[in-house]
């Protein structure tokens, strides 16, 4: 399990009040702007050295859009990102070409699936020191040198070094992949969904690797799921999205043992369970479904799944408010609601 941080050292890491809108046009001619789809709406958050920071919720949230505003592969509509490194600080949206350089090394993105994100016609050693020569870093010798002594570090050996795409097994292309992120020495791992594509055998390898390999070069992850047990393994604290907000956030034992927002529960008891009288594995089902987030619901975003919505939820959108030290949720009730939680 990690193991909670108790740090208060400067975040690697500062998300401050982040939005990003994309627009929906009209058919036609004159193609006018005639909604906005709010991805991320107003999230805030934080990342220490060395910490992983669990983003979970269910499809359609805004969990992978906020990962890519971090990384600046998406312009942000509102709000600031500080990535800082070395006395330094970077600000996505606000980075000129040199800048942008060094923010791609200390930045990097593992993304979902590994069949579409590595180039069929590049072997091994192109595909992963690309970004040791795209950014200047190495080349020759040298690169060849860093890039056999990661992907060794991955678990592959120098063997596979001319081998391309095709002749890999999909846990083998994800060891590619992480090895091409973690090639330049970033701090910062932006991990979207990096094994929702793998089969569960081989997930267990991804993440007791991403785990070895945080610890052996001082890594800080973002990691993006919608796993529950897979965010419950990695990380150091959770933040719970729904409808592009933060409905919750805390250290990851104390969100697991006492969750204060319904939603939280809810996706909590959407875990499959083992049932020792059955020999089965039971879940409940998550009733509803996510909102239209271009007809957002008045008042508390949950209130139509909920099944402690009261008039104050239907009216009112409640904030995120801190409630003890390290926990922050965004419900009216939630002082007087008794959830159910699991043992971390």
């Amino acid at each position: 399990m990690a193991q909670q941080q108790t740090t208060t050292a400067t975040p690697i890491l500062e998300v401050n009040n982040l939005k990003k809108y994309f627009p929906l046009h009209s058919t036609g001619l004159f193609r006018r702007t005639i909604g906005h789809i709010k991805a991320v709406d107003d999230v805030s958050l934080v990342v220490q050295p060395g910490e992983t920071l669990g983003v979970i919720g269910e499809s359609g949230c805004g969990k992978t859009t906020l990962g890519r505003c971090i990384a600046h592969l998406y312009e942000i509509t509102d709000g600031e990102i500080i990535v800082r490194d070395e006395g330094q600080e970077y600000r996505p949206g606000k980075l000129g070409r040199g800048n942008n350089t060094e923010f791609r090394k200390i930045v990097q993105v593992i993304f979902q699936d590994p069949f579409s994100s590595l180039n069929p016609r590049m072997n091994v050693l192109r595909s992963v020191g690309e970004p040791l020569l795209v950014n200047g870093i190495a080349r020759g010798k040298e690169l060849e040198e860093r890039v056999a002594d990661i992907i060794q570090h991955v678990g592959l050996n120098v063997g596979h070094l001319q081998r391309f795409p095709h002749s890999f097994s999909g846990g083998q292309r994800q060891r590619i992949c992480i090895a091409r992120a973690l090639v330049i020495n970033p701090k910062l791992v932006v991990a979207d969904e990096p094994v929702s594509a793998l089969d569960v055998s081989i997930q267990a390898q991804m993440l007791n690797l991403l785990k070895d390999l945080q610890q052996e070069l001082g890594l800080s992850y973002l990691f993006v799921s919608h796993s529950m047990s897979v965010i419950r393994y990695m990380s150091d604290r959770i933040l719970v999205m729904y409808a592009g907000k933060v409905v919750e956030t805390g250290p990851r034992d104390d969100l697991l043992r006492e969750p204060l927002h319904p939603y939280t529960e809810m996706l909590l008891k959407a875990v499959p369970k083992v049932n020792r009288r059955q020999g089965g594995r039971l879940s409940e089902v998550v009733a509803g479904e996510p909102p239209n987030l271009l007809d957002l619901p008045k008042g508390c975003v949950f209130h139509p799944r909920c099944p402690f919505a009261k008039d104050i939820c239907r009216e009112e959108r409640p904030e995120l408010r801190t409630i003890t030290s390290g926990r922050q949720v965004s419900c009216h009730l939630a002082e007087e609601l008794d959830l159910q939680g699991v043992f971390a």
